[in-house]
């Protein structure tokens, strides 16, 4: 029997020498389509305006219903009305940028498409139609390079400004190699690339288009119905240029450029060497799209990556040993800028609100990373393979793989596959399928050779054709999909418009000037975000919503600095060092930089703070900043030298240690009693904190909790850790840090933290109660975590059969409460929530209606570079109605708690150490033997 890799290749390579079926294909001209493993082969050949009418004619039906598809998607309710808006758009702003070739290509696809019968909206399709879907993704990048464009009021504070959202991060859909030399088994080149996307539209870029032009070379690329470029970007010439790109964060907008899909298209068509190819798409750049390409010239074995901004452009050639983190023989690409040039250029100015501009690497980055040290010197076509099925490069929205070596750029033939590389078809949600009546599944297809389509049979076996294929030459065709008009409304989910809280965007001087640049733009959206909600509150304060809002983003920071620490050591920021191959320096940079500057704030108080930030970045920005010209800064703006602060915070690992030392409570007037404490401070408590390394804290937020509310305020410690808070009534129990202000050490965890090592996770059953539904839960754990975007399939065990080995190599995702789950009953000590049978308590208040549930996590005490988390539902049904949810956390959450009516608050548990519990009953706690702090 063979082995199941080698029977996998040999199925691979079987179905890929076999013969398109001559019955599929079909004629107009000279030109023809056929249908080979879920490819429409499409071969167009002769002058522009002729071989853009043998398209149209071909695509005819494919046309309609792409058009329609895409119209949807700009108006779910009323696709006329959006889609009238983008030909506006296209007819105003990009049309006469693209060149006269391709426009009288364009013009032939919607004549030859509308001369078969297609139709939008009860009209012919015509040239400003076909040109908005070639120039889909320019206009779709407009506001992002909007944003990035200046407009001259950067930096300026404004009284009455109403502020705006930070810039959310824009998404990634690609990954691309290219290889020779010492990285490839035979030393030469080889080229791939690999998709993700939405899963309505993708169903519709399976075309196979082979263009013969009347002038220049004969191209192969992925394309779509009406493309005159690939859009997917995989192109392959007869001269054995390849390109491939990943797309980028955009930069500003040039009016006055030309269209990327002109630009791309020439310089496939007459390029003949990688400087030609590089030229053309520099030359009238307008910024829209913006991509690392990644280019291969098969010829000579020479690779290159190429990022172009809007004015800004880096190249990196083989044929110079230029290699972006030491990887010789090898550039990859994943949608992650390297080039602070270009990255610069998607930010409207320096000096307005801060951005992050420091290089890290991505999960996809790393696993590139990990694969080129594996397989360097024997990178060949099984390689190929193996990427394009390793998860996150392959993820759940995955559409396709291609790639090519030398050897098959001879006959200018790729291996490609169409659908998710991993076999598993990718769903519609019940969400899509209600917005998208004719949405449909999107099945995947063995890997096949692809090329010059194969020669045109002499006549169709079936006389008048197979009589489920459109007759090209026919002069009407069926309207493909009907409008939908009851479809719902979407729910926006926009965050609040904030003002920035200071300006500035920095760059690190060196390595140890890391956390600065990545914290400066980090912690200010964190104060932005609290400002704002202050801003909105009836009583210009934090309520306690707000507050565990502004303590989840807090934690993030402090949650990704202990997971660095966990993975990697711990190193004194002073010591960090970059390393493409890892995260860790970068979690502990940005992570500890942020609790950094919130310490700093607590040092100088609100008003020193905000100044010194501001003047600070606007005479930074754009610049390469220091931590010693930050230190002077702060010194400054302290009024007193600052330089034993700093000391510890960059040349010091870890984090100090807080405790609650002592707390007692009594009522405040001497002859008070509960009954007749009715004043703002009837009740009086006095309490020590303790620390225990770090630089001494001269103030800390403490809450006194009593039945129906609680008091917070910021209180002043004395030189022994003393202070005293006063309550209306009689408090519970005090908290000190209840929503984990202050940069302490802890043994805690994030939820989103396994999510960057999948690798070692494993989904725990539980079978100790709730047998069947918990089964099922994790079930659906798996499922969705498949879907959303991982594409692992993480493996599952019952708790009675996972080995103590398994318990100390993997997170653990936990499902069932600790009743019914063995495991959990073992780690719970370990989760931050307290359990009953049937209950839990989360943060002081019990939950125990049967429909609440819980998810958690804790560091495992199996191993402590691993979590547990916990699913945990205080009834059958409810641990399975949140199973799915561990898919969608954000990061910064410890406990996501769910009521009945499916309400779920994000919060993060106060340190064990700093609780102190009252008695509800009996006389109350004298404080005398607790001095009151010094005044």
């Amino acid at each position: 029997m063979l082995p199941r890799v080698l029977f996998l290749f040999v199925a691979a390579m079987s179905s890929a020498f076999a013969e398109p079926d001559s019955a599929s294909f079909q004629r107009y001209g000279k030109g023809y389509r056929y249908a080979q493993d879920g490819w429409i082969v499409l071969h167009i050949e002769g002058a522009p305006y002729e071989r853009g009418t043998q398209h149209g004619r071909l695509l005819a039906p494919e046309i309609e219903r792409f058009l329609h598809c895409n119209a949807t998607m700009l108006s779910k309710d009323s696709p006329g009305d959006g889609w009238k808006l983008a030909r506006t758009l296209t007819d105003t702003v990009f049309l006469r940028t693209v060149d006269r070739e391709f426009l009288e290509e364009m013009k032939g696809i919607a004549d030859g498409a509308s001369a078969a019968g297609a139709r939008f909206d009860g009209r012919p399709i015509d040239l400003v139609d076909v040109a908005a879907l070639n120039l889909w993704a320019e206009f779709m990048a407009l506001d992002d390079a909007n944003a990035a464009r200046p407009t001259g009021l950067e930096g300026i504070v404004f009284p009455q400004a109403a502020g705006a959202p930070a810039r959310p991060p824009q998404e990634g859909h690609c990954s691309a190699f290219a290889a020779t030399g010492k990285a490839t088994k035979d030393g030469h080149a080889m080229i791939g690339h690999i998709t993700m996307f939405s899963l309505y539209p993708s169903g519709f870029y399976n075309v196979w288009l082979d263009v013969k032009p009347e002038r220049g070379h004969r191209i192969t690329m992925q394309s779509y119905p009406t493309g005159i470029y690939s859009a997917m970007d995989y192109y392959l010439n007869d001269v054995g240029i390849a390109l491939v790109e990943t797309t980028i964060d955009q930069t500003r907008f040039d009016p006055a450029g030309q269209a990327l899909a002109s630009r791309v298209r020439k310089a496939m068509q007459y390029s003949d060497t990688i400087d030609a190819v590089v030229t053309t798409l520099r030359e009238g750049n307008n910024g829209l799209y913006n991509n690392e390409w990644l280019l291969a010239d098969m010829k000579t074995d020479e690779i290159a990556m190429y990022e172009l901004g809007t004015h800004n452009g880096k190249l990196w050639r083989s044929s110079k040993n230029e290699w972006f983190g030491g990887t010789e023989g090898f550039y990859w690409g994943c949608n992650n800028a390297k080039d602070l040039g270009v990255r610069l250029e998607t930010l409207a100015a320096t000096h307005d609100r801060p951005a992050n501009m420091v290089w890290h690497p991505s999960d996809r980055d790393l696993r590139w990373i990990e694969l080129y040290r594996k397989h360097v010197g024997t990178m060949d076509e099984q390689f190929a393979r193996t990427a394009f099925t390793t998860a996150p490069i392959c993820a759940s929205p995955s559409v396709d793989a291609k790639f090519t070596t030398a050897t098959l750029a001879k006959t200018a033939q790729s291996w490609c596959l169409f659908g998710p590389p991993l076999g598993r078809t990718w769903v519609p949600t019940l969400d899509e399928s209600k917005q998208f009546a004719d949405i449909r599944p999107l099945v995947s297809h063995p890997w096949t050779l692809l090329g010059p389509a194969a020669p045109l049979p002499a006549a169709n076996p079936i006389a008048g054709g197979p009589v489920d294929l459109a007759d090209p030459s026919a002069s009407e065709i069926s309207s493909a999909v009907a409008v939908r008009g009851d479809a719902e409304a979407e729910e926006s989910s926009t965050e609040l418009p904030t003002l920035p809280a200071w300006h500035g965007t920095l760059l690190p001087a060196s390595d140890s000037d890391l956390w600065l640049a990545s914290a400066f733009s980090e912690y200010e959206q964190l104060v932005s975000r609290e400002r704002g909600l202050v801003e909105r509150s009836k009583n210009k304060c934090l309520c306690d919503t707000d507050s565990d809002k502004v303590a989840v983003s807090l934690f993030a920071a402090r949650a990704r600095y202990l997971a660095g620490v966990r993975g990697a050591g711990d190193v004194a920021l002073a010591d960090v060092k970059a390393d493409v191959g890892s995260q860790a320096w970068y979690q502990i940079a940005s992570g500890k930089g942020v609790l950094v500057l919130a310490e700093l704030r607590r040092q100088l108080g609100d008003a020193a703070f905000l100044a010194l930030m501001d003047e600070f970045g606007r005479a930074h920005a754009g610049k390469a900043a220091s931590s010693s010209e930050f230190i002077a800064a702060a010194t400054k703006a302290a009024g007193r030298d600052m330089s034993a602060f700093f000391d510890y915070w960059l040349g010091h690992r870890g984090l100090p240690d807080l405790e609650l030392a002592e707390a007692a409570m009594e009522p405040a007037a001497p002859n008070a009693t509960p009954k007749s404490a009715a004043s703002a401070d009837a009740y009086l408590c006095r309490a020590v904190v303790k620390q225990n390394g770090g630089f001494p804290l001269t103030n800390i937020e403490a809450t006194l909790e009593y039945a129906g509310g609680e008091t917070t305020k910021v209180v002043a410690l004395d030189e022994h850790g003393r202070f005293e808070l006063a309550a209306p009534q009689r408090p519970t129990r005090l908290i000190v840090d209840k929503y984990a202000r202050v940069a302490r050490g802890g043994n805690e965890a994030d939820l989103t933290e396994f999510k960057n090592d999948l690798e070692h996770t494993l989904i725990v059953i539980g079978t100790q109660g709730d047998v069947a539904a918990n089964v099922e839960a994790a079930e659906v754990c798996q499922r969705t975590m498949r879907t959303r975007r991982y594409n692992v399939m993480l493996p599952m065990k019952r708790d009675h059969e996972v080995s103590e080995s398994e318990l100390a190599t993997n997170h653990l995702i936990l499902i069932g409460r600790p009743s019914t789950n063995s495991i959990c009953e073992r780690v719970k000590s370990a989760l931050p929530v307290s359990f009953g049978p049937a209950s839990f308590i989360a943060r002081g208040s019990t939950r125990a209606h049967p429909d609440s549930a819980v998810i958690a996590v804790g560091v495992s005490p199996f191993n402590a570079r691993f979590t547990v988390i916990a699913i945990a539902g205080n009834s059958a049904y409810s641990t399975y109605q949140r199973a799915a949810e561990i898919a969608t956390v954000e990061a910064g959450c410890q406990v996501r708690v769910f009521e009945p009516n499916g309400k779920a608050t994000s919060l993060v548990m106060p340190d064990p150490k700093l609780v102190r519990e009252f008695p509800v009953d009996g006389a109350s706690t004298k404080s005398a033997e607790i001095a009151p702090p010094a005044r």
